[in-house]
């Protein structure tokens, strides 16, 4: 256990970039201490070591584990990262752990969409499309705007968590499980709900384009190149899930402004200009400049990459994590899980679940859950 506990320490500092005196300085010990743990010479009382995961931004467990080891059921994972980040990784892990154990409480059978390889966009343009158009019809959607793609997948089975992860240009990742279905986690830090929706169909072009490339842990492979043309198939999908050609067709009739468009199709102005540029209507780049440019004159101020052009999808619209909200309270009524567990995954105090479990009972409302 002091090996484990040593090297958990040592790497989740790094990963924070914080001496041994500094993390000493928040953990209320000396610097001789966490030299001594590190080194594996003496192991800290269970007080010392809740302060180390505090500091460290990790839990317990996190500390206790051993590195690389996994209870998870071989999921292998789509990502950009690296192990220079093992907090993240930490957190990926718990998040992953906490859904696959729910749905296995409450007997929820696993899903992942159909897997079919195709790894440039490049002369398989209308395949991709037409892959995109049966996920969905699979999802009942037929080919109009979507109201909401969140709700759509999680209700075929989709294990989706919406989390804030503040790490600059981090979108989201996907994991995938033989036995245990696909996971995709979308970032909400400071990201708008239409980037989040194209993460949430991006990712999904993955899980179907590029399954037998992810990788058992959270690291980046392969050159810049096939990374590219890889995002590039995801991209093209994720465009087409989320404006049909048929829909587009139509709309093009009725509405002939960029901003009047993405209303309609309830996305982003950037995935408006993606689609428009593949059917020739516009070269991408040149339509951001004049953006841009018209964005300045009106407001004397650069337009921010990751802002999202009026009118944007309200967050109110978009509740998160509706489906891992229902699983965690199904099973706490049925004691697969107890009340401490469950506040912490819903991130309420002990008393607010209470008091929820109690009004829910009053109301007889408890089969919503």
């Amino acid at each position: 256990m002091k090996e484990i506990i040593a090297g958990n320490l040592t790497r989740y500092r790094k990963g924070l970039r914080l001496s041994q005196e500094e993390l000493a300085e928040q953990a209320g010990v000396t610097r001789q201490s966490i030299n001594n743990y590190e080194n594996a010479k003496t192991l800290p009382d269970s007080k010392t070591l809740s302060a180390l995961a505090r500091a460290l931004k990790v839990t317990l467990d996190d500390l206790l584990r051993l590195s690389g080891s996994t209870v998870l059921p071989a999921f292998r994972f789509r990502a950009h990262t690296s192990d220079k980040n093992p907090q993240f990784a930490a957190t990926v892990l718990r998040l992953l752990e906490d859904y696959t154990a729910l749905e296995q409480a409450v007997g929820m059978p696993p899903y992942a969409p159909e897997s079919t390889p195709c790894h440039q966009v490049e002369g398989n343009e209308k395949r991709i499309a037409e892959i995109a158009n049966q996920f969905r019809h699979r999802l009942g959607l037929g080919d109009g705007p979507i109201h909401n793609l969140f709700e759509a997948v999680e209700e075929i089975g989709l294990k989706v968590l919406r989390y804030s992860i503040p790490i600059p240009g981090f979108f989201g990742l996907s994991a995938c499980s033989a036995d245990q279905g696909a996971f995709v986690l979308v970032n909400t830090h400071n990201v708008s709900i239409e980037r989040q929706l194209f993460t949430l169909a991006h990712e999904i072009g993955h899980l179907i384009f590029h399954r037998s490339e992810y990788q058992d842990s959270l690291m980046e492979e392969g050159t810049k190149e096939e990374e590219k043309a890889r995002e590039a198939v995801a991209n093209h999908f994720a465009s087409h899930l989320l404006v049909s050609q048929k829909a587009l067709d139509r709309a093009l009739d009725i509405f002939n402004d960029l901003i009047q468009l993405k209303a309609h199709f309830r996305v982003s102005y950037t995935m408006m200009l993606m689609r428009l540029e593949q059917m020739g209507k516009l070269k991408y780049g040149d339509a951001i400049q004049k953006i841009r440019g018209e964005y300045k004159r009106r407001t004397g101020e650069s337009l921010p990459k990751q802002m999202e052009l009026e009118p944007v999808l309200p967050a109110a619209e978009f509740l998160e994590n509706q489906r891992f909200t229902k699983l965690v309270w199904q099973a706490l009524w049925a004691g697969h899980v107890s009340e401490l567990k469950a506040a912490e995954l819903l991130n309420l105090t002990v008393e607010d679940l209470r008091l929820a479990r109690r009004e829910a009972k009053a109301y007889a409302i408890d089969a919503i859950f």
